[in-house]
């Protein structure tokens, strides 16, 4: 498992890329946002996933409310660093907490 900085870069890094899909979705799709689904990256903290996450854009937004909270594929939860807080199907909800949580709402502040 990386460590608790490692892990919340990693999703950092994975969060911003699916702002940008986010954005160009917005921007550029031609939807109901609450009633497709978009393909989003895991945001999970290992390094090398490439997993898809299917969510509707309003199902996007809640998870970015907090900024502890990141969505991962179903499986893809690091104990160490983050609890489950939403479950479905197709994604999982954590909240880091802890030093993780920390480094996760630091970012968001800029």
């Amino acid at each position: 498992m990386p460590s608790a900085a490692r892990a919340a870069k990693n999703e950092g890094l994975f969060r911003e890329v699916n702002e940008r899909i986010l954005e160009l979705e917005e921007r550029f799709g031609e939807r109901e946002p609450e009633e497709s689904r978009i393909g989003f990256v895991c945001e999970c903290s290992r390094a090398h996933c490439t997993s898809r996450v299917e969510l509707t854009t309003d199902e996007y937004r809640a998870v970015r409310r907090d900024p502890t909270r990141f969505v991962v594929v179903p499986g893809h939860v690091d104990p160490d660093h983050e609890r489950v807080v939403d479950e479905t199907d197709r994604y999982a909800v954590v909240e880091k907490f802890g030093l993780a949580g920390g480094i996760a709402e630091d970012d968001a502040a800029g």
